[in-house]
Order: structure tokens, then C-alpha cells, then sequence
């Protein structure tokens, strides 16, 4: 006994020693590395000898009879006197520190322990057990079990360091991984350090073998004195799992694969050879793969500027954009602005952070009483009124409604006007209902009239996009304009009375003109001479022929008179001086005396040719004049003078009347089972038009005439481009709030009245609170039983606020912070809100709010972990916060479970559209289309509701695939097309009724169907005069078949216009011109033929058979040798041939927006999987969202061994 002791005591103090032997490498003896490589080799000895005699001790405990007992002695003492050496050799081979940190300390300390518990087992074995002396103590046994599960483990964790974590289990039956509850997957492929071996066997292959092959036939085009496409071989890392190059191992792997590489006019690899490099890159590619996929996982990413908008406005329930102050978010390679390596935190951040914060809280809190609204109506209807109040604003082509037909009323709290006031708040009231109108500027006197009933607008006509027109809004557009008194912030009513309205032919009323020529003068001409007209102190006659301003700049008018003889239509010209442009010549006519609605005004633009005409001739309008006396007015600033104005009946004979009456039937016909629709705006008056936006969707007017119905629209102020405050601008125009509506059925020609719609009535209120407090105070400080104590109140509300806030349940101790800053602060307060709300702004600032966080590994916690998929999950497809049912079904753990369900029901629900709208203008790259400048000369038709239209077209498509869980092949090809009438008739396809975007079918003939020829993408991808298939091929290459072309060569020659006759090519003959080129010729090869399919498509994405007076030839030979005919070649040649290339495109693409990183080598496997199920599964939309859902790189779920076998 005695001499075991002495054993085990000095054998002890060795083994203590040995913890002081450094394992990082800088011991610098390579003799002691070769001794310790025997480690592998005399470590089978102890296990063996304590393996044995765990066996026999069991044996003799059941057998006594054997009596094995000094047998068991010696296999202990062989153990120890084997198990120390082999200890002291392990030591010396960790010390060269060419291991994992982790592995090796895991390892040596399983090691030192199995070590130190053998040698004391000779002391426990000699003493005895009491209750049977002749057998071994129950200590014994204990340290003999453990430290055979000890050895176990040191063994375990040693092969991990020899031959990687999946030596035991890679070529291990699948069904016994599913039940042994193994990943299939290995996430770490090698545990190594990444100290590359120049002399290892990888190394000498790579050495010996495949550089001479990549030398002889890459170098020359990817060496040191030539990089083609941007791709060097020579500098490569061949280690592709320690080193930093395997991504453009893998570019030149997929070049080969597809017969890129080398080209073939070059030499060619033999076929031994390409299957040599062939196994070699994919071998190590996916050994790096499985290294790497570690690196990949997605830690944690800030909200994007939408995304901290919507959790903002969902929290709080104000819904103001609160992050458009923010800096804009970077984009990606991919092109995804929710990328974690993009969005950064900068101190300006920061700083906006904190600011947001307590402006949002401010105005989600309220305090006191619910304040005073203002609240105006103005009834419209012919002489209403007496006209003793009510604003008629000037300004430049302004057109204000005669205050004599309108009815102005200053409403309480309830919708009553105020009434039977004392003389001095009476006049107080008359002084505010001066400062509201109604303004009609930019809207042709044609296609609105003033009748008994209301206001009668016509469709919509938008203005042709050149200033100042374009800035007035589509005609007409009726504004109800409020100077000065008005607030600022807060949630706003609009209502509208309205009804469907009424055409007249009979009303005295402007008619545009059919041409802009002089009429011909008759016997029957009406003429106002200037100088027979009493010129006032504003104007002067000069030569005794021209009235015109002394002074330009002031606004003047004159008044003169006309007697019309008979009923009818008459056009009404203009004789006026030559003025340069740079006076800015206009001129502003009313015909029908203080009738606003025959007004009209223009900016001459006058040719420098006629500077010595004698007389210029400008044509005006036309007009329907009712028999009799007429009083007018000419003038306006910068007025250009006149001598005469001449007022001409038409012709007898002339069928301009008779084409009126025939429109006016059709018209009624075309639109008698159409109805009219209603689309409400608001902003600021500008000198030249408005600022303004739309804060609601357009409805549809069904009320029949003789009826009326109210439309309630709410908005909020501060999302909205209202005037500024008086303190800030001053002038008469300055400060006036627009808020009004168009008829949203929008026509194409001014000849078309389109469905008539009639307002009554129009009324603002703001701030708007249906309840009070509103309900965003209300979420914050909710009843509870504890409102009496402050302490437990200011805890149940912080609380609750937090788990909002962070997504999740409360970690233990993080409400004490919170509590702790409340507890010091609320005291410096006068309200218990403001002390609760200075803690919920430190909240909205913590990075638990502004950050998604997302484990690395799976929480102990199930229903913890869940809760980050149910912000994963909602984030990716709603971009905003989980809502109750996701939180409630993460709570129980029961979300991973349900997942379909709830993908569906997030996909069904409005909110979709977030992830629509979002993945859709990244994707296609959209962006190219908000910011495409058209050539409106040259398509005078494409107004931005065309180019708003076309957004949503595309919008509207991935939508309805979506929902209806169609097939992704539609995105290439689809028998329909989502448009509504305005954009279908700039499309040219008929029979498409009303603004609402719906499933149209298509037939061939029409061009349409898919993404292809979409307009958002063809207007975005030219140049805004005319088709670019470059841009247009490069996007079909990158986004369609995920093929990205290599950027052009410094250098490279743009299209040369200076080509003798390059004005008449067309683009096919002129790429062909390009492409000859030397330096252009290679990569044009690959990307021109993608390009000349969409030649049938012109600027802004309208179809055509000829260019330039020529036929168009679409014809294409795609470098694989496939010949396709235009657009519906190409489209039948991915259907046929690149279903595969399109399916993966979308999936990467998909796959990065929803993970929030850029998709690498390492996530090949990956998407094969889930492309390989959205095949199987017919390509349905919705089973890519679901797939990827369920991939390991969205959430790492530890399925059990039931689910593994049968499957999800």
C-alpha cells in the first residue's frame, strides 16, 4: 500500500508538470516533434489495458470463483506504467501548435484526467471493500467506470484532431444518422490551424500535377500580363480551406463545366486532364464548402431604413416614415440593401437614433385633453353663395373657383358649422373662411364645369412631362386650398361628397383646339381692338397699334367687351408683337367674364424667324358662346400685347360641331357601364404648379347621379410635402396646403371625357383622433389593476414595452437596468409619462431593437430560439415585426411546427407586399427605371402615371404568381399580364377597364406575358430615346440565368454616332459595327445575341415592327447555337433549355435577400437542394419561400430522429 502511494504521488507530480509544456507552436525542437509522433502509436496500449480490465472486474464481480484478482493487478499496473509515456508523448505533439485550440485543450485535458484517475486506482483497488473484504471498494469501481467513459471521450476528440469530426460518421447509412440524431452535414470539415504545408501531400499534388495543366492552357489568358474578365489563376491559393481564394476556384470551375474555359479557338484540355482539374477543384471546393459554412452563418444584422420605419410604426402605432432621415443603405454585390455586411452603424446613425426615438415617443404619448381640431368644409354648386367669403387665390395660371360658387364653413367638433356668434369671434370666422378656396390650375376649362349640383370633372388627362404643366397635376384636379391655418403634424381626414356626374353640350365652356391654325377671317369675325379699348395706368398703346405692360413684370388686366350674335362655336385668335424668349411672352384670356372655367394662359415660345413679321397670329381656343353680350379680361404677368383679338364662328359647314355631338355619344357609350374612380392627393402651392403626392388608393365611384355618398380618406401630415411654417417664407402664395382629387380614370386624349364624376362637397380635419387618448398612447399605457403604484405600473409598462420592442421574452436581470434609470430619473419629472417615456427612448436605442439577431447554434431554450425564427420569418417576408400569432405560436414552440401554415397566411396577408416591393426592385433592378430621364418629345404619352403604372405592373405580377401559387416559369412566360386601362391602352390592348390592376389574358400578337417585356424593365434598361440591348442583355444574362458577364475592358469605344449613315442603322446593324471591333469582339460574342431579341421592344417598352422606316429583324444565334426569333424565341429557348439556370437564379437571389448575406461557394449544396425541390414540386413560387424557409442557413433546427426518417 504504502509503495502504490509513493507511485501515484510521484507519478502525479509529473503529470502536473506537463501542464506547464506550451501548446502554441513556439517550442523550437524538432527532435521532441519526432519522439511525440509516436503518441498515435503507444496510446492503443493503455486503452487496450483498461478496456481489458473493465471487463474482467465486471467478470470477477459476478464470478468470484475465477478468482481474477491478480490478474486485474497487473493490467492496472501495465495501464499506469503505459498510459504516462503515452501522456508525455501527446504533449510533445500538441506543443508543435499546428492544431485547433479548442479540440487540442478538450483533448489534453480528457487525456490528463483519464491519466491521473488510472494511477490512483492502484491505491483505491489494494483497499477492500468493508462489507465483503475480499472484493473491491464501491470507489473503485466509480473511478474504474469513469475513467473508461473519460478515455472514451480523449479518444473521441483525438480522432477528431487526426482525421476531422466526421472520420466515424461520413460513410455512415443514412437511416442510422437520422436515428443516432447526426447532421448529415457536416458544418466543419477539418480542424486544423491554417498554417499551409508547402511540403504536404496536397500541397506536392497541386505542385506536381494541376498547376502544370492550369499553366499550360489558363496562364496566357489569366496570368501576370493579361487578366481576361477580370480572373487571375497564377496568385491562386491552391489551399481553398485555409486560404482566401476559393470563390475564384469556383468561378473557374463553373467556366470549365460550361466549355467557357478555355475558348475554344485555344488549346484544349485532353480528357484525362479536364478530369483531373475536374475532381481535384470539386473535392477541395467542398471541403472548403463544409469549413466555411460556419463563417456563413448570419449573426446579426441592423433593420434596413424600411424595416426600423415599420417596427417603429407597428410598436407605436404612429404611422409617420420615420427613417426616411436616415442614411440611405448601401447595396450589396448581389444588389440587396438588407445585407448584414452592408449595413453598418455609423455614429450619424447613432445619433438619429436617438433623435427619432424621442420624436416618435412624443408623438405616440400625448397629455391633457384632447386638443381643438380644425375642421372646414367648402360646398361646391353654381351661385351658392353671395360670395361675401371664401379665398379666389392668384398667382401664375391660376384659376380660382368665382367664391359665388362656393359654400365655405368652419365646422366644430361634432360636423356642425359655427353659427350665431358675437360680432367679434363672427369676424374672426369670416377672416378664416377668406384664407380657404378652391383652385383648379392645370386643369383645361374643358374638362371640368361648374353646375347647379357641384362640380362636374371629367377623367383625368395627364399633362405631356415638361414644366411648368407637368407640375400641376393631371386635368383637371380640383384643390381645396388652405393658407396659414393649418397644422403641421398629426393624422388627417379628408372627405369627399360625391357622386357619379354629367356631361352637357349646351354649357358656355372652353373647347380645345383641333389645330394650331389661325381661323380665317369672315365678314362674320368678331374683333376687339386694341386700341380702341381705354388703357389704364397699367398699360400703354404703342405705335397706336399694341397694348402692352409698362412694366412685364407686374401682373395687368384690362377689360373689354363683345356681342355675340348667334349660339355657337367659335375660335378665338390672337394678334400680338414679337418677343424674345428670355421676357418670358404669355398671356392670359377669359372669355366668359369672372367665369374661371374660361380662363385659359400660355407661354409663348416664339421662333426667332418671326421677329420681323408684321403681325403674329397665335390661335387660342375655341369656345361655346351663348348669344349676347360678354365681358373679358386679357393680360397676366409678362404679358406679351396685342393689337386685336379676333372671335370667329365656324363655318357652316364645318363637321366640328356635328364631331363634338358623335363624341359626346360615344363617349356616353364608351363609358356608360364604366364608373368613375377618385384619387386623393396633398401638398404645398409652388409659384408654378404643386408639390404634392398621393396618401390613399383610388376608389370607384358607383353612387348614381342624384345621390351622393361621403369617402372618408386619412393620412398623416408629415409623410406629406406641406408648406413650411409663416415664420419661415412669407408672400401672399406662401404657406397655402393643397389637399385634392382627380378623376382617376385616366384618357389619353383630350377629346375623351371619360366617365363623369361629380363632387359636392370636400372637408379637412386635422389632427384627426377618433379616439382619445389614441390608440398609440393607449398601447403604451394600458389599464392595468396596478395604476395606483407607480413603481409596479412603470414595470408592467416597460416590460411589456421591451418584449415589443426586442422581439422577445426578457433575459434575466435586463429589466433591473431599465427599472434602475426610471428609478433615478423620475423624479425630475412632473408626469409619471415623461419619466416612463425617457426609459422607452433608451429602449428604441438599444441594439436589441435596431439590430436582428439570430443564434448561432440553436437555443437550449426551444421556445426562446423560436422566437428568433418568428422575427427571421417576419422580417423576410413582411419586413416588419413578428405580429400575435407568430409571437403566440413561438411561445409554446410550436412556430418550426407550423411553418406552412403560417408561410401561407403571411402570404395572403396586404403585407406580402412588402417583401413584393422590396425583393422585386432589387432584384430586377428597378432603380434603373425610377431614375431613366424619357425623351418625353419623342414619347410625349409616357407621363409618370405610365411610369408609375409600369412599377406596378411588375409589383402586381410577382403578387399575383405568389398568391395564386403559380409556377416561376410565368416570370419568363405567362397568357396573361397584370395592367389596367391607362397602362393597357399606352401598351395598346383594348378592353381593359378602370385603374385597378388586374389579370388580363393575352394572345400572341400582343408581345406581352412574363417579366421580359414588362415596361419597368425595358423603359429602365435604354436610354431614354431609344432600346439599349446591351443593358437589356447583361440583365437577361445576371438576373434570368444568373450568367454575369465580365465587366468591359478599360477603354473600350462607345457606339460611334460619327459612322457615315449611323443615324439610319438599326441597333442590331449597329452592335454588328461594334462588335467588328477587336477589343469589343470576345465578350460581344456572348452578350449581343441576348440583346437583339428585344428589338422589337422601343424605349419605354412599347411593341414595334419597324425602326428607322425599316423592318425589324429579331432574328438571334445565342452562342451555344440555338437560332431564337425575337422575344418569343427566347422565352421558348429558357423553357426548353434553361429552366434549370432560371429556377437557381431565383433561388440565389431569393436566398440572399432572405438570409441577409451574399450567397457563396459554400451554399452550393444548399440551393441545389431546395432548386431540387421547387422542381419537384413544379416550380411553385410559394415552394421556393418554404424551402428556403426551411434551409439550415435560415434557421438551424436539430430535427428529431422521426421527422429525419419520414421527412418534413
Amino acid at each position: 500500500m504504502k509503495r502504490s502511494l509513493i507511485i501515484a504521488v510521484s507519478f502525479t507530480l509529473i503529470l502536473l508538470g506537463f501542464l506547464f509544456v506550451p501548446l502554441d507552436g513556439h517550442i523550437d525542437n524538432t527532435f521532441l516533434f519526432f519522439i511525440g509522433r509516436f503518441h498515435p502509436i503507444l496510446l492503443h496500449l493503455p486503452i487496450g489495458a483498461l478496456v481489458i480490465l473493465f471487463l474482467m472486474e465486471i467478470i470477477n464481480g459476478l464470478k468470484p470463483k475465477l478468482n481474477l484478482d491478480s490478474a486485474c493487478d497487473l493490467l492496472l499496473w501495465f495501464s499506469v506504467f503505459s498510459i504516462v509515456p503515452t501522456l508525455v508523448l501527446g504533449f510533445l505533439l500538441g506543443s508543435t501548435g499546428s492544431y485547433d485550440d479548442d479540440l487540442l485543450n478538450t483533448h489534453k485535458w480528457l487525456g490528463w484526467f483519464t491519466a491521473l484517475i488510472c494511477i490512483w486506482l492502484v491505491v483505491l483497488r489494494q483497499k477492500k471493500s468493508t462489507k465483503d473484504g475480499d472484493s473491491v471498494s464501491r470507489f473503485y469501481k466509480i473511478f474504474l467506470f469513469s475513467n473508461v467513459i473519460l478515455l472514451s471521450l480523449a479518444g473521441h476528440y483525438g480522432g477528431y484532431l487526426t482525421h476531422g469530426e466526421d472520420y466515424l460518421t461520413k460513410y455512415m447509412p443514412l437511416g442510422m444518422k437520422s436515428i443516432l440524431n447526426i447532421d448529415q452535414q457536416s458544418n466543419e470539415y477539418m480542424a486544423i490551424k491554417s498554417v499551409i504545408d508547402s511540403t504536404s501531400e496536397e500541397a506536392l499534388y497541386y505542385k506536381n500535377h494541376i498547376q502544370p495543366i492550369i499553366k499550360t492552357y489558363c496562364y496566357e489568358c489569366h496570368g501576370e500580363k493579361k487578366q481576361k474578365g477580370e480572373m487571375r489563376l497564377d496568385t491562386l491559393n491552391w489551399n481553398m480551406t485555409n486560404g482566401s481564394d476559393a470563390e475564384r476556384w469556383h468561378s473557374a470551375l463553373n467556366v470549365i463545366n460550361l466549355g467557357e474555359m478555355p475558348p475554344k479557338k485555344k488549346a484544349q484540355l485532353k480528357n484525362d486532364e479536364r478530369r483531373m482539374v475536374v475532381d481535384w477543384l470539386s473535392d477541395n471546393l467542398k471541403k472548403a464548402a463544409r469549413a466555411k459554412q460556419v463563417d456563413n452563418r448570419s449573426v446579426m444584422r441592423r433593420l434596413t431604413k424600411v424595416q426600423y420605419t415599420n417596427s417603429l410604426n407597428e410598436l407605436l402605432g404612429v404611422s409617420v416614415n420615420f427613417g426616411d432621415v436616415l442614411p440611405d443603405d448601401g447595396k450589396s454585390k448581389m444588389g440587396f440593401s438588407n445585407n448584414g455586411n452592408i449595413l453598418q452603424t455609423s455614429a450619424l446613425h447613432i445619433d438619429y437614433y436617438q433623435k427619432i426615438a424621442r420624436e416618435a415617443l412624443n408623438k405616440a404619448i400625448v397629455f391633457g385633453k384632447k386638443p381643438k381640431s380644425k375642421r372646414y368644409r367648402v360646398t361646391l354648386g353654381k351661385k351658392i353663395s353671395d360670395g361675401s367669403s371664401g379665398a379666389e387665390f392668384g398667382g401664375y395660371q391660376t384659376a380660382p373657383v368665382d367664391n359665388e360658387d362656393l359654400l365655405v364653413e368652419i365646422l366644430n367638433d361634432r360636423g356642425i358649422p359655427i353659427e350665431n356668434l358675437p360680432d367679434t369671434k363672427y369676424d374672426s370666422i369670416i377672416q378664416l373662411k377668406n384664407k380657404i378656396g378652391i383652385g383648379m390650375r392645370g386643369s383645361a376649362s374643358n374638362r371640368y364645369s361648374l353646375v347647379k349640383e357641384g362640380m362636374v370633372l371629367n377623367s383625368a388627362l395627364p399633362a405631356k412631362e415638361v414644366t411648368p404643366k407637368s407640375w400641376q397635376g393631371p386635368s383637371p384636379n380640383l384643390k381645396l386650398l388652405i393658407k396659414e391655418d393649418f397644422p403641421r403634424t398629426g393624422d388627417f381626414a379628408f372627405r369627399v361628397e360625391t357622386s357619379k356626374g354629367y356631361n352637357s353640350l349646351s354649357i358656355e365652356r372652353l373647347i380645345d383646339l383641333r389645330n394650331e391654325k389661325p381661323a380665317i377671317e369672315t365678314q362674320k369675325t368678331i374683333s376687339v381692338v386694341a386700341k380702341d379699348i381705354k388703357a389704364s395706368k397699367e398699360l400703354v398703346l404703342k405705335n397706336n397699334r399694341w397694348l402692352v405692360p409698362k412694366d412685364i413684370a407686374n401682373h395687368v388686366n384690362i377689360e373689354f367687351n363683345y356681342n355675340i350674335p348667334k349660339s355657337g362655336i367659335y375660335q378665338i385668335d390672337l394678334i400680338h408683337p414679337f418677343a424674345t424668349d428670355d421676357a418670358a411672352p404669355s398671356y392670359q384670356l377669359k372669355v366668359l367674364g369672372n367665369n374661371k372655367e374660361g380662363i385659359i394662359g400660355k407661354r409663348l415660345n416664339l421662333d426667332p424667324s418671326l421677329k420681323n413679321v408684321d403681325k403674329i397670329i397665335t390661335p387660342v381656343t375655341m369656345a361655346y358662346l351663348s348669344e349676347g353680350e360678354h365681358k373679358g379680361y386679357i393680360g397676366g404677368k409678362f404679358f406679351v400685347g396685342f393689337s386685336h383679338i379676333l372671335i370667329t364662328p365656324l363655318p357652316e359647314d364645318d363637321p366640328l360641331p356635328k364631331i363634338l355631338e358623335e363624341e359626346a355619344k360615344k363617349d356616353d357609350e364608351k363609358y356608360a357601364s364604366v364608373t368613375p374612380s377618385m384619387q386623393v392627393f396633398a401638398g404645398s402651392r409652388t409659384d408654378d404648379g404643386m408639390d404634392y403626392k398621393t396618401f390613399a388608393e383610388a376608389v370607384e365611384v358607383t353612387t348614381p347621379m342624384g345621390e351622393s355618398k361621403f369617402f372618408e380618406f386619412t393620412g398623416r401630415l408629415e409623410n406629406l410635402p406641406i408648406p413650411l411654417r409663416s415664420d419661415d417664407v412669407s408672400g401672399d402664395l406662401a404657406n397655402i396646403l393643397t389637399v385634392g382629387l382627380w378623376n382617376n380614370h385616366l384618357v389619353k386624349d383630350n377629346s375623351l371625357k371619360g366617365p363623369p364624376l361629380l363632387i359636392k362637397s370636400v372637408e379637412f380635419e386635422a389632427p384627426y383622433y377618433p379616439t382619445w387618448p389614441p390608440k398609440s398612447h393607449q398601447q403604451i399605457f394600458f389599464n392595468s389593476p396596478h395604476k395606483s403604484n407607480q413603481e409596479t405600473y412603470a414595470q408592467e409598462i416597460i416590460s411589456r414595452f421591451m418584449q415589443r420592442a426586442f422581439r422577445r421574452p426578457l433575459n434575466h436581470g435586463e429589466l433591473d437596468r431599465y427599472m434602475s434609470f426610471w428609478n433615478g430619473i423620475k423624479d425630475n419629472f412632473d408626469r409619471f409619462e415623461q419619466g416612463v417615456m425617457e426609459v422607452l427612448i433608451a429602449v428604441l436605442c438599444s441594439p436589441n431593437f435596431i439590430y436582428l439577431f439570430e443564434p448561432e447554434v440553436p437555443e437550449s431554450d426551444t421556445s426562446k430560439d423560436q422566437y428568433y425564427l418568428a422575427s427571421q420569418l417576419s422580417y423576410f417576408l413582411w419586413n416588419s415585426p413578428p405580429d400575435e400569432t407568430l409571437t403566440s405560436l413561438a411561445a409554446k414552440g410550436d412556430l418550426y411546427d407550423g411553418i406552412s401554415e403560417q408561410i401561407d397566411r403571411m402570404v395572403s396577408s396586404t403585407k406580402i407586399s412588402q417583401l413584393v416591393n422590396s425583393f422585386s426592385y432589387e432584384w430586377l433592378r428597378l432603380d434603373r427605371h425610377k431614375s431613366m430621364d424619357v425623351d418625353v418629345n419623342t414619347y410625349e404619352d409616357y407621363t409618370r402615371f405610365v411610369k408609375e403604372d409600369m412599377f406596378k405592373e411588375t409589383y402586381s405580377f410577382v403578387d399575383y404568381v405568389l398568391k395564386n401559387n403559380l409556377s416561376i416559369m410565368n416570370f419568363i412566360d405567362s397568357d396573361f399580364a397584370m395592367l389596367n386601362q391607362n397602362l393597357a391602352e399606352f401598351y395598346g390592348i383594348k378592353g381593359v377597364k378602370g385603374s385597378e390592376f388586374r389579370a388580363v389574358q393575352l394572345s400572341k400578337k400582343m408581345g406581352r406575358g412574363g417579366l421580359l417585356s414588362q415596361g419597368s424593365f425595358l423603359s429602365g434598361h435604354s436610354d431614354g430615346v431609344q432600346a439599349h440591348p446591351i443593358k437589356r442583355a447583361v440583365w437577361l444574362k445576371e438576373k434570368i440565368l444568373g450568367d454575369h458577364p465580365p465587366p468591359p475592358p478599360p477603354n473600350v469605344p462607345e457606339l460611334d454616332p460619327d459612322t457615315p449613315g449611323f443615324e439610319d442603322l438599326t441597333l442590331k446593324e449597329q452592335l454588328f459595327l461594334h462588335r467588328n471591333k477587336v477589343s469589343c469582339m470576345d465578350c460581344h460574342q456572348k452578350i449581343d445575341p441576348f440583346g437583339v431579341v428585344f428589338e422589337n421592344y422601343d424605349a419605354v417598352g412599347r411593341f414595334r415592327l419597324t425602326a428607322k422606316e425599316k423592318p425589324i429583324d429579331s432574328y438571334s444565334k445565342l452562342p451555344d447555337g440555338t437560332e431564337v426569333e425575337g422575344l418569343h424565341g427566347i422565352k421558348e429557348y429558357i423553357l426548353d433549355l434553361k429552366k434549370y439556370d432560371f429556377t437557381k437564379s431565383l433561388v440565389k437571389n431569393l436566398f440572399a435577400y432572405a438570409i441577409g448575406r451574399d450567397v457563396s461557394f459554400a451554399d452550393e449544396e444548399e440551393i441545389n437542394n431546395i432548386v431540387k425541390e421547387v422542381i419537384d414540386d413544379d416550380y411553385s413560387f410559394k415552394t421556393v419561400i418554404e424551402q428556403i424557409v426551411l434551409s439550415p442557413s435560415f434557421y438551424k433546427k436539430e430535427q428529431s430522429w422521426f421527422t429525419k426518417i419520414v421527412g418534413r
